[in-house]
């Protein structure tokens, strides 16, 4: 569906649910049977909230309510432009226009007066703040005449009973406060839902949530922005709503610029500093913010205090403000706030730090790897110098942690010792519980993936006793089974050891979750990997990692063009926010699916942003390897041999061990080495010992995967067999079972089956496999010499063409590859597959007809062909 047509059908939508929306009012259900019954008793009410709280959707809501029951209702706006015309506000609701004299002060109040005579009326003042003060009075005025109820309006910030323009009241009428707070998680997706008219995708709904914090306004706005720019599309084969792009809009600039209004040069800068800096203690803030400054961003709820031990954090709500200055194009005001931050920190941090902050506009995923790459490293090392003057400072455990998590984004012979130290000197006495087992739970994991020591790491979480932890015992225990998951096997009773209870704080949910979903994906249980990604969803927004795994779980299920949507929104959030896992963990993931595809058109441009942005790092656990196994896949593809040996070098180096999911196996380094050196026999018995021993230890969708190639690189019957009998343990695994189909066909040669398996590989998102089925559909019908079934499979190969753009689809598969061939062989193919003879390819090239001879003869070799037909008809398939 077009962008125009997603819009035209959300507005439709909108449009239909348009009444319902007006009677409804999601979340606040409370709140306003307290405030009718309040009108009722003759009280009046402040409902107080911050734009884009659904302050104006309450008072419609009360004002309905009251109407049906009886009451006569006043309504009088504020209007800012009006606020120096006297009475301006009062005579636009119509009271006391159109009598003589109606400028004067006596005439509007008697015209007020009147209006609210009756014995149940009430007088509604919607945007109090924007009031002009004479039209305030007056009001004012009446109700301490005649005892009417007041509803007005206003903004967090201004103090009670502080007139429009800030003056001080002398006297302070009775009055009570109804407090538009941030909607829960659930509320806020049930109003959404409400008003797009249909379900939204768990994963979307907890960004949306995150980004406006709970403001059902923001949420609004995003929602309308997104969909318009085509960011969030309606999916009509699933029947909801899905991001398929970040969720930032250049047009929620005018709607965020509306919190900025009002507040005085100093505080906009105060504001935008605690932005840059991220969440940080107070005592850093407070290093750069004076104190009055601060109690006023609080007092207008921009900024938030994080409780934390010693302690409390600082962050700027709503959290898509930090996106709008992110996204702020003003470089002349971010560097001198970045030489402000420098001045009074005292650090000799760059001054470009801050355009890692300004330069995150729409054009960056366009933008080139180097750019990214300052803006990387320069935001990171903003935030590595602010966390590690909090740690020296004061080294107690919720400032290792965000220490930690720092530095533990580059891997370095430096940030190892740093990080060494962090754990050894960091002062646990006045921690919590929870940061105990937070800082416990760090530590084990940087033992066994940052220094390859699993037993340590798991003998460190039984140094300490769980209990004496309280309820965050059970992190140690997570810990332990996520660790044991991701370099061992999936042990045995872990459902008892991930069971928590729904009662449980949120980081022991989640992280429980987390790990069950791991060792779902892993176990090729991919159903129950979606309902365990929708707990994490509804609890909170999930982790790169959990979003990653949600990807591999749908691509399973053969849904690669869903789960390559889902990675690469993730990829370019992460470059948005200069997220380094983010941008490894989705740009890896992104590449397993290009390859899962058979696409392999995007893959040089992948690889060179992952690369450039830094050597891997053992975080997230397992990314490391696969990013090593992709490049190797790569260049095999090029027949670059020397790459192939260094990063298989590099694997031996660094010792990384085999993980649970697709590529994190280091046998695909052997195999690829062995096959880009012409030497593929050994290929087959490789992986299929490696696929053995990752179906032992439970890692069934990656044992899968080698099984299958395996048996297609050796397609004897006893494999295939055995594939056949395993698949039945694994039904969800849509992909395997269409590629065994085909390999049961092209093993018996069966025209109709190859047909039908080119079509389930389709379908399955396999996109290079079906043409590869296709392909060899028409090579036996050609052997046959059956014309109709040939021009079938012609027909078949060129329809799944046109369907998928014509990409540079991988057929060639792990079969003899003309990226073996040197670029000198590649030349003197391209040569042969022109109708050149030796002779004639000797002129051209200026060489020896014995020297093209020994080309010649060394090309078929690797290729294993038998004739210069067959090397023709092989770089027509491979697209050389």
């Amino acid at each position: 569906m077009r962008v125009q047509d997603q819009w035209d059908y959300g507005q439709g939508k909108r449009r239909s649910f348009s009444m319902k929306r007006e009677r409804m009012l999601v979340g606040r259900e409370l709140e306003l049977g307290r405030a009718f019954e309040l009108v009722q008793a003759g009280i009046s009410l402040d409902i107080v909230g911050n734009r884009g709280s659904g302050r104006s959707t309450f008072m419609l809501a009360l004002r309905q309510y009251l109407e049906s029951e009886g009451w006569v209702v006043i309504q009088v706006r504020g209007i800012a432009s009006l606020q120096k015309h006297s009475l301006g506000a009062l005579h636009l609701a119509g009271i006391g226009a159109s009598i003589p004299n109606s400028t004067s002060l006596h005439a509007a109040a008697e015209a007020l007066k009147e209006a609210t005579s009756r014995d149940k009326s009430t007088l509604f003042l919607d945007d109090w703040d924007d009031l002009d003060e004479t039209s305030w009075g007056i009001a004012e005025s009446i109700r301490r005449t005649t005892g009417v109820p007041l509803v007005l309006s206003r903004l967090q910030g201004l103090r009670a009973r502080h007139t429009p323009s800030g003056l001080a009241a002398a006297t302070m009428e009775p009055t009570y406060d109804i407090d538009m707070s941030p909607l829960t998680f659930d509320h806020m997706e049930q109003a959404i839902e409400n008003y797009l008219g249909d379900s939204i995708e768990g994963s979307t709904m907890s960004r949306i949530f995150a980004k406006s914090g709970g403001n059902i306004g923001l949420a609004v706005s995003l929602v309308d922005a997104t969909t318009r720019e085509g960011s969030l599309v309606f999916r009509e084969d699933r029947m909801e709503w899905v991001a398929v792009r970040d969720l930032w809009s250049p047009g929620l600039r005018t709607v965020l610029e509306g919190y900025l209004e009002g507040l005085s040069p100093a505080a906009r800068d105060a504001l935008e500093i605690i932005a840059i800096v991220g969440v940080a203690g107070i005592s850093s803030v407070r290093r750069l913010v004076d104190w009055d400054t601060l109690e006023l961003l609080e007092e207008l709820t921009l900024i938030a205090f994080i409780p934390s031990d010693p302690e409390q954090l600082v962050t700027v709500v709503p959290p898509l403000l930090v996106e709008y200055f992110r996204h702020e194009p003003l470089g002349a005001r971010q560097i001198r706030l970045t030489e402000l931050i420098i001045d009074r920190l005292g650090t000799a941090v760059s001054s470009s730090a801050i355009l890692a902050e300004r330069t995150i506009q729409r054009g960056l995923g366009r933008s080139p790897e180097a750019l990214l790459v300052r803006l990387l490293h320069e935001n990171l090392r903003t935030r590595r110098i602010v966390a590690s003057i909090e740690w020296e400072s004061a080294p107690t455990a919720a400032n290792a942690i965000r220490y930690f998590n720092t530095l533990v984004q580059t891997h370095t012979i430096a940030v190892s010792e740093t990080v060494d130290r962090v754990f050894a000197e960091t002062d646990l006495t006045s921690a919590d519980d929870a940061e105990k087992a937070i800082f416990a739970v760090s530590r084990a994991r940087w033992i066994a993936y940052g220094k390859r020591d699993v037993a340590t790491a798991i003998s460190s979480l039984h140094l300490i006793h769980p209990s004496s932890l309280g309820v965050f015992g059970k992190m140690l225990e997570v810990a332990e089974v996520e660790i044991a998951v991701t370099t061992q096997g999936i042990p045995e009773g872990f459902e008892e050891r991930l069971d928590v209870e729904d009662d449980a704080p949120t980081e022991i949910r989640c992280a429980a979750w987390e790990t069950r979903l791991l060792i779902m994906v892993s176990s090729a249980r991919y159903q129950e990997a979606k309902r365990v990604f929708g707990q994490l969803a509804r609890s909170g927004l999930p982790t790169p990692t959990a979003r990653v795994l949600l990807a591999l779980a749908l691509l399973g299920e053969g849904h690669q063009r869903e789960a390559l949507e889902n990675i690469l929104r993730g990829f370019d959030e992460a470059k948005g926010a200069l997220d380094f896992e983010g941008i490894r963990i989705f740009g890896v993931a992104a590449a397993l699916c290009h390859i899962y595809s058979g696409d392999y058109s995007n893959m040089d441009h992948l690889l060179k942003t992952l690369h450039a942005v830094g050597d891997p790092t053992p975080f997230p656990a397992g990314t490391q390897l696969t990013l090593y196994v992709v490049s190797a896949l790569l260049a095999a593809r090029r027949g670059d041999v020397a790459a192939c040996e260094r990063l298989a070098a590099e694997v031996e180096r660094t010792n990384v061990p085999d993980g649970p999911l697709l590529g994190q196996s280091r046998v695909w380094m052997h195999v690829l080495r062995h096959m880009v050196n012409g030497e593929s026999k050994s290929a087959p018995e490789l992986l299929w010992d490696s696929s053995t021993a990752l179906w032992a230890r439970g890692a069934k969708g990656a044992a899968l995967v080698g099984f299958l190639v395996s048996a297609e690189l050796d397609p004897n019957n006893e494999r295939l067999d055995y594939l056949k009998r395993i698949l039945q343990e694994v039904p969800e695994a849509v992909g395997p079972q269409a590629q065994l189909r085909y390999l049961f066909a092209l093993r018996s040669e069966n025209v109709e089956e190859l047909l039908l398996s080119a079509k389930d590989l389709e379908a399955a998102g396999r996109i290079g496999l079906a043409l590869k089925a296709s392909q060899a559909a028409k090579e036996i019908a050609n052997k046959n010499e059956n014309d109709k079934q040939c021009q079938a499979a012609e027909d078949l190969s060129g329809s799944i063409r046109a369907r998928h753009g014509g990409g540079a689809f991988d057929v060639a598969r792990f079969g003899p590859s003309a990226a073996l061939l040197s670029d000198r062989e590649k030349e003197v193919a391209h040569f042969v597959a022109s109708g050149f003879s030796n002779q004639e390819i000797a002129t051209q090239l200026v060489v020896s007809v014995r020297t093209v001879e020994g080309h010649v003869y060394r090309i078929l070799r690797k290729l294993n062909l038998s004739n210069r037909q067959s090397l023709r008809n092989h770089l027509s398939d491979v697209h050389l």
